[in-house]
């Protein structure tokens, strides 16, 4: 299995080469196909501008960049670190991953079946992850990295320096597995705003966890039905739905796992989402590990920041519904918070509209949070308690004074939770505690 890395090309197919692996290996990083130049040389990343041994020299603590090729892939198998690509063989022009015609995959179940110490899957690029999905099913840790490629220019070398190292630097000991969590779902505390976290993939009785480098989970999906909503949060942050019918256009800032934009595509239509996130790493691994629909006349995902896609004019009056979960890796509070921000989601909703914001309640953001969002919405906001893991949900609306009877806001509880399955019923005497008046005023 450590054979010479190299199987040339073919003139009209492109073939990659063998790994470089042993049976002491406990990690494996999977890049996507070699470039231009690796082929050439008949060697892994060989182009003088790919990071890739730059990261390794760091990681080690060895000068490989100075080293000849059997050196370099020594120190790999010394160090337990198997390599391989995700790509056996394609159609390509130029080296660019987006050119890849015709791919075919590697056969990666007989080499982790050749690999019995294996724990650690690491993805060189999220091209490279969308590759291989399936082995998030098989028990293994899953990284996803920053691309050694050139070509992925936006982030600083240090950065990813410290992506890889967090990554490769624990080879496991011999006699010690990671033992499974006792509690295999950590405390729900939202999502991330930043690419420079790693994004980790657990799996646990069916339902598969989204990390951003922490234990806290950042978005689930239930294997077997992508579209229902597993998280408690996740689904008061459909509480909106007691309200106003499902309109015409959601917008959905933050995608996390993909939960929301999933179940509003299956189950609203024809109602139309445009998704907003902020690191393309996170798109690439919801569409790779979580189901999201690629885009369509219905679905629009966009790699921007939130706090500027809401503040373009045109989009004035556009939504009838906006959908915010836009924390920070750490769950320190949401990462766009300022009454700006607030103040242009009201704009740019419809009226009547909602705006729907997942808020940390145990959290010192959550008093100046509120007071902006009150501030932006003139006071008009409706909000649940906060759940067992903390996310307290805040309505806030937009339009027409709203005057509605409990009852009638009962009844539309009992239709919801008849057709989705949720505790819609609780969340109205939630609601109706906290406002203590005969009929619901916003």
């Amino acid at each position: 299995m450590s054979g010479k890395p190299g199987r040339g090309a073919q003139a009209a197919r492109l073939r990659g080469f063998e790994p470089v692996a042993d049976v002491r290996a406990r990690v494996l990083v999977l890049g996507s196909f070699p470039s231009e130049a690796s082929l050439a040389a008949g060697h892994y990343y060989a182009h003088p501008r790919n990071q890739f041994w730059r990261l390794m020299s760091s990681v080690l603590g060895q000068d490989l960049l100075q080293a000849d090729w059997p050196t370099r892939y020594a120190a790999l198998r010394d160090n337990r670190i198997a390599l391989w690509d995700s790509v056996d063989a394609c159609e390509r022009a130029g080296s660019l991953d987006a050119d890849i015609r015709q791919p075919e995959a590697n056969d990666l179940g007989t080499l982790v079946a050749r690999l019995p110490e294996l724990r650690r899957i690491v993805f060189n690029g999220a091209t490279a992850a969308r590759q291989a999905r399936r082995l998030a099913e098989s028990g293994f840790e899953i990284r996803v990295l920053p691309s050694s490629s050139p070509a992925h220019a936006a982030m600083p070398f240090e950065a990813k320096c410290e992506r890889w190292q967090e990554a490769l630097s624990e080879r496991f000991p011999a006699d010690e597995r990671e033992p499974a969590p006792d509690n295999p779902r950590p405390a729900t505390r939202g999502r991330h705003r930043s690419v420079a976290v790693p994004i980790n993939l657990s799996e646990f009785a069916g339902v598969r966890y989204l990390h951003f480098g922490t234990p806290w989970v950042q978005g689930a999906m239930l294997t077997a039905h992508p579209n229902l909503l597993v998280l408690d949060y996740i689904q008061r942050m459909m509480a909106w739905l007691l309200f106003l019918s499902p309109p015409a256009e959601i917008l959905q800032l933050g995608l996390g796992a993909g939960s929301l934009t999933r179940f509003v595509h299956a189950r609203l239509a024809p109602s139309r989402i445009t998704v907003v996130e902020y690191s393309r790493d996170v798109i690439e691994v919801t569409r790779s590990f979580f189901a999201l629909p690629p885009d369509d006349a219905r679905l629009q995902v966009q790699c921007d920041e939130a706090e500027r896609f809401v503040a373009r004019p045109a989009l004035a009056g556009r939504f009838g519904v906006i959908q915010v979960d836009l924390y920070d890796e750490e769950a320190r509070g949401p990462a766009v918070d300022s009454e700006s921000f607030y103040r242009d989601c009201r704009r740019v909703l419809a009226e009547p509209g909602i705006c729907a914001v997942n808020l940390f309640g145990s959290h010192r953001s959550f008093a100046p949070n509120r007071a902006r969002l009150s501030a932006a919405f003139d006071g008009r906001l409706l909000e649940l308690p906060p759940n067992r893991e903390g996310n307290r949900i805040v309505l806030a609306f937009a339009g027409p004074p709203l005057r509605i009877e409990w009852s009638a806001l009962e009844q539309r509880a009992r239709w919801l939770e008849q057709r989705f399955g949720w505790p819609a019923t609780a969340w109205c005497r939630l609601l109706k505690a906290r406002r203590r008046r005969a009929v619901c005023e916003v």
